[in-house]
């Protein structure tokens, strides 16, 4: 995940060699039912959280119950994760499964206007009403780098965070990208 190199320092004027830990990006092929459906770079580690995540993010599933299964292929590569749907969950979705073998790139984002739109039919806008504590919320933020092991050893990676309602923390991640951050919290 995390790996030290040499690497040099320039300061306008002359040079300097000097450790430097840098956090590492790999692939991960994601299947489901079995067949290959995307590429992600990611941070290797979390991959199950990762790929569950992913899934209800791209629209595979919209409830956790709609995965039966994540498991790594074989049991012996942990850069390959198959993700297994309820019957009832694949009926609905086939336009997604159709599209795969895509690739998502750890700095690229949503690409292009036709993942943008599919992106608006798939999140739903919060309910009205629903009202945060900006106070809570700022807090939340000021400790989010207390939960940042990689970020403090590489001064670059990105986290995310969920809270409930209380303003309790649920779930923390880090990864090189923001998404990926977020899908495997």
């Amino acid at each position: 995940m995390i790996a030290e190199r040499q690497v040099i320092h320039w300061n306008g004027e002359s040079g300097r060699v000097s450790p430097y830990i840098l956090i590492g990006e790999e692939p991960l092929s994601i299947r489901v039912q079995g067949k290959p459906y995307s590429v992600v770079m990611r941070t290797p580690g979390d991959e199950i959280a990762h790929v569950a995540g992913f899934c209800l993010a791209e629209g595979l599933a919209d409830e956790p119950d709609d995965i039966v299964n994540i498991a790594f292929c074989d049991g012996s590569d942990s850069n390959v994760v198959t993700v297994m749907l309820k019957a009832s969950r694949l009926e609905k979705i086939p336009e997604l499964l159709e599209r795969r073998n895509f690739i998502s790139q750890t700095g690229c984002g949503l690409c292009g206007k036709e993942i943008v739109d599919e992106l608006y039919q798939i999140i739903q806008p919060m309910s009205e009403g629903r009202k945060a504590d900006i106070k809570k919320a700022s807090e939340c933020l000021r400790h989010l780098s207390d939960h940042q092991p990689l970020r403090r050893q590489t001064r670059s990676a990105h986290a995310a965070a969920i809270y409930d309602s209380d303003y309790s923390l649920l779930s923390v991640a880090e990864d090189v990208g923001r998404h990926n951050a977020l899908d495997k919290a």
